[in-house]
């Protein structure tokens, strides 16, 4: 079964777990860009900082991009947000490259895509991409079909323990409707182009 054939209505447990926790997580020692996702959630936004912190601490790095204006949803900046954050952290000012115009997802990743001219890219580059797993799915799909260069590998790295952890979210009906939600986008974006549609093992 492909992501767009799932009935939405019929979100079980076991397609919650395939379609939004299933990210691939490899192991990596260097990275040319770190990609933080904003979120107009502070909680959310402040877990993927902490974990931010962690990565960097473990692993060497190139640059940091720091995404998100003010969405839809948003009351603050979330990238010069993220930004202070990190200055308050001791991360050297000079690493941090602002992605702060964006209102969604989908516009993070093609602003990005302008700035660093990734798809010109010709030699071998790491990206790594940091939110919770459950928006990483998301931001997969969107940069399978956004960006064919063999020459950047892109690895998914998620905060662990997450407010909205797989066992959090099939536990709260209201999140589940969250899931509805999403799914629904994805499947929109699959039917006009936006969105590599990936088979779901069941």
């Amino acid at each position: 079964m492909k992501l767009s054939e799932i009935d939405t209505n019929n979100l079980d447990n076991e397609l919650i777990k395939k379609v939004f926790f299933n990210v691939p997580r490899e192991t990596y020692h260097y990275a040319d860009y770190v990609i933080v996702y904003g979120c107009h959630i502070k909680e959310l936004l402040d877990e993927r900082l902490d974990y931010t912190l962690e990565v960097l601490k473990k692993h060497d790095f190139g640059k940091i991009i720091l995404t998100g204006g003010i969405g839809v949803n948003g009351k603050f900046n979330e990238a010069e947000y993220m930004k202070k954050y990190l200055l308050e952290n001791l991360i050297d000012e000079s690493k941090i490259v602002m992605e702060n115009k964006a209102t969604t997802t989908e516009e993070n990743n093609l602003n990005i895509l302008e700035m660093l001219n990734f798809d010109l890219v010709d030699k071998p580059t790491n990206i790594v991409l940091v939110s919770q797993e459950f928006h990483l799915s998301r931001i997969m799909l969107h940069w399978l079909k956004l960006l064919d260069n063999k020459n950047i590998h892109f690895y998914y790295d998620y905060v662990l323990n997450s407010s909205l952890s797989y066992e959090v979210i099939i536990n709260e009906p209201k999140y589940l409707e969250l899931l509805k939600v999403q799914l629904e986008k994805i499947k929109c974006f699959i039917n006009e182009g936006k969105y590599a549609d990936e088979k779901i093992d069941i």
